[in-house]
């Protein structure tokens, strides 16, 4: 079997270790905004609901009628078409990441762990 000679192997490892820090460098740089501000919004949300709570308790609600106030509030959210598209979107991202696992897994017969052949190596 022809093996690849040192440099060659040396040039493609630093390739891909230049490709992979440019590409998290990129996704940290576009991500780190969107981070900073979805934590600002649960600080504000938290906050708000702090503030609901301690209202309804002090005006006398029940704690079964904040829980269905909650359920209705939840229910509604997740009967959002935007949140419907995302729960299918995460799915989705799930599948492909199974079917992924799955080729690079190999196909192993009953009682065997790993991939196919690598008994006899």
């Amino acid at each position: 079997m022809d093996r690849p000679r040192p440099a060659v192997r040396l040039a493609r490892v630093g390739g891909l270790a230049v490709v992979g820090i440019t590409g998290i460098a990129t996704a940290g740089f576009l991500l780190v905004p969107l981070a900073a501000r979805g934590f600002v919004r649960a600080i504000e949300e938290l906050a708000a609901g702090c503030i609901w709570l301690a209202a309804s308790i002090s005006s006398g609600m029940s704690p079964w009628t904040m829980l269905a106030t909650v359920w209705r509030a939840a229910a509604a959210s997740l009967a959002a078409p935007v949140a419907s598209a995302m729960l299918w979107g995460l799915v989705l991202v799930g599948l492909i990441a199974l079917y992924g696992l799955q080729r690079l897994m190999g196909p192993a017969g009953p009682g065997r762990i790993g991939r196919q052949g690598q008994e006899g190596d």
